[in-house]
């Protein structure tokens, strides 16, 4: 029994830990015009057309830049995402987890060249997510595509 506690109390001690580092800096931005890629874990998810792309991009055509920008921001607020930083056709907002309010990281770039908006979700800590943010990439992509009915 004294184990098991002993073990909970190391689990709990662990994740309160991560969720603290999770809160310090982040690896977000536009490099030579495009967003990060991810890194070799399975906690992002990106739609630029690197090696490692997994998602489709928000594809705007025939919309206006501005409606199209404004309708990601309303779906990244309806997520549930804090918009941090917005400039430039570039927006980078943070989303806490439940329970032990990890910050995650979301970004989105505008490209007009290809008639697309560009998405990036990455956890800041840890190797996996469980398809956390991938379903975070859907729930945001669900929210601008229901907006865009109405």
């Amino acid at each position: 029994m004294t184990t098991v506690l002993s073990l909970a109390a190391f689990v709990v001690v662990a994740l309160v830990a991560l969720s603290i580092v999770s809160r310090s800096g982040s690896s977000h931005g536009v490099m030579q015009g495009k967003l990060l890629p991810c890194k070799h874990t399975q906690n992002c998810v990106c739609t630029e057309p690197f090696d490692n792309r997994n998602a489709e991009p928000i594809h705007i055509s025939g919309l206006a830049a501005e409606t199209a920008w404004a309708k990601l921001k309303n779906a990244v607020i309806s997520a549930g995402g804090n918009i941090e930083t917005e400039d430039n056709g570039y927006l980078w907002a943070t989303f806490r987890t439940p329970v032990f309010r990890f910050i995650d990281d979301f970004e989105a770039r505008l490209d007009m060249e290809q008639g697309v908006i560009h998405l990036r979700s990455a956890s800041r800590v840890g190797h996996g997510d469980m398809g956390a943010n991938k379903k975070r990439l859907q729930k945001i992509v669900g929210q601008y595509e229901a907006g865009q009915q109405q």
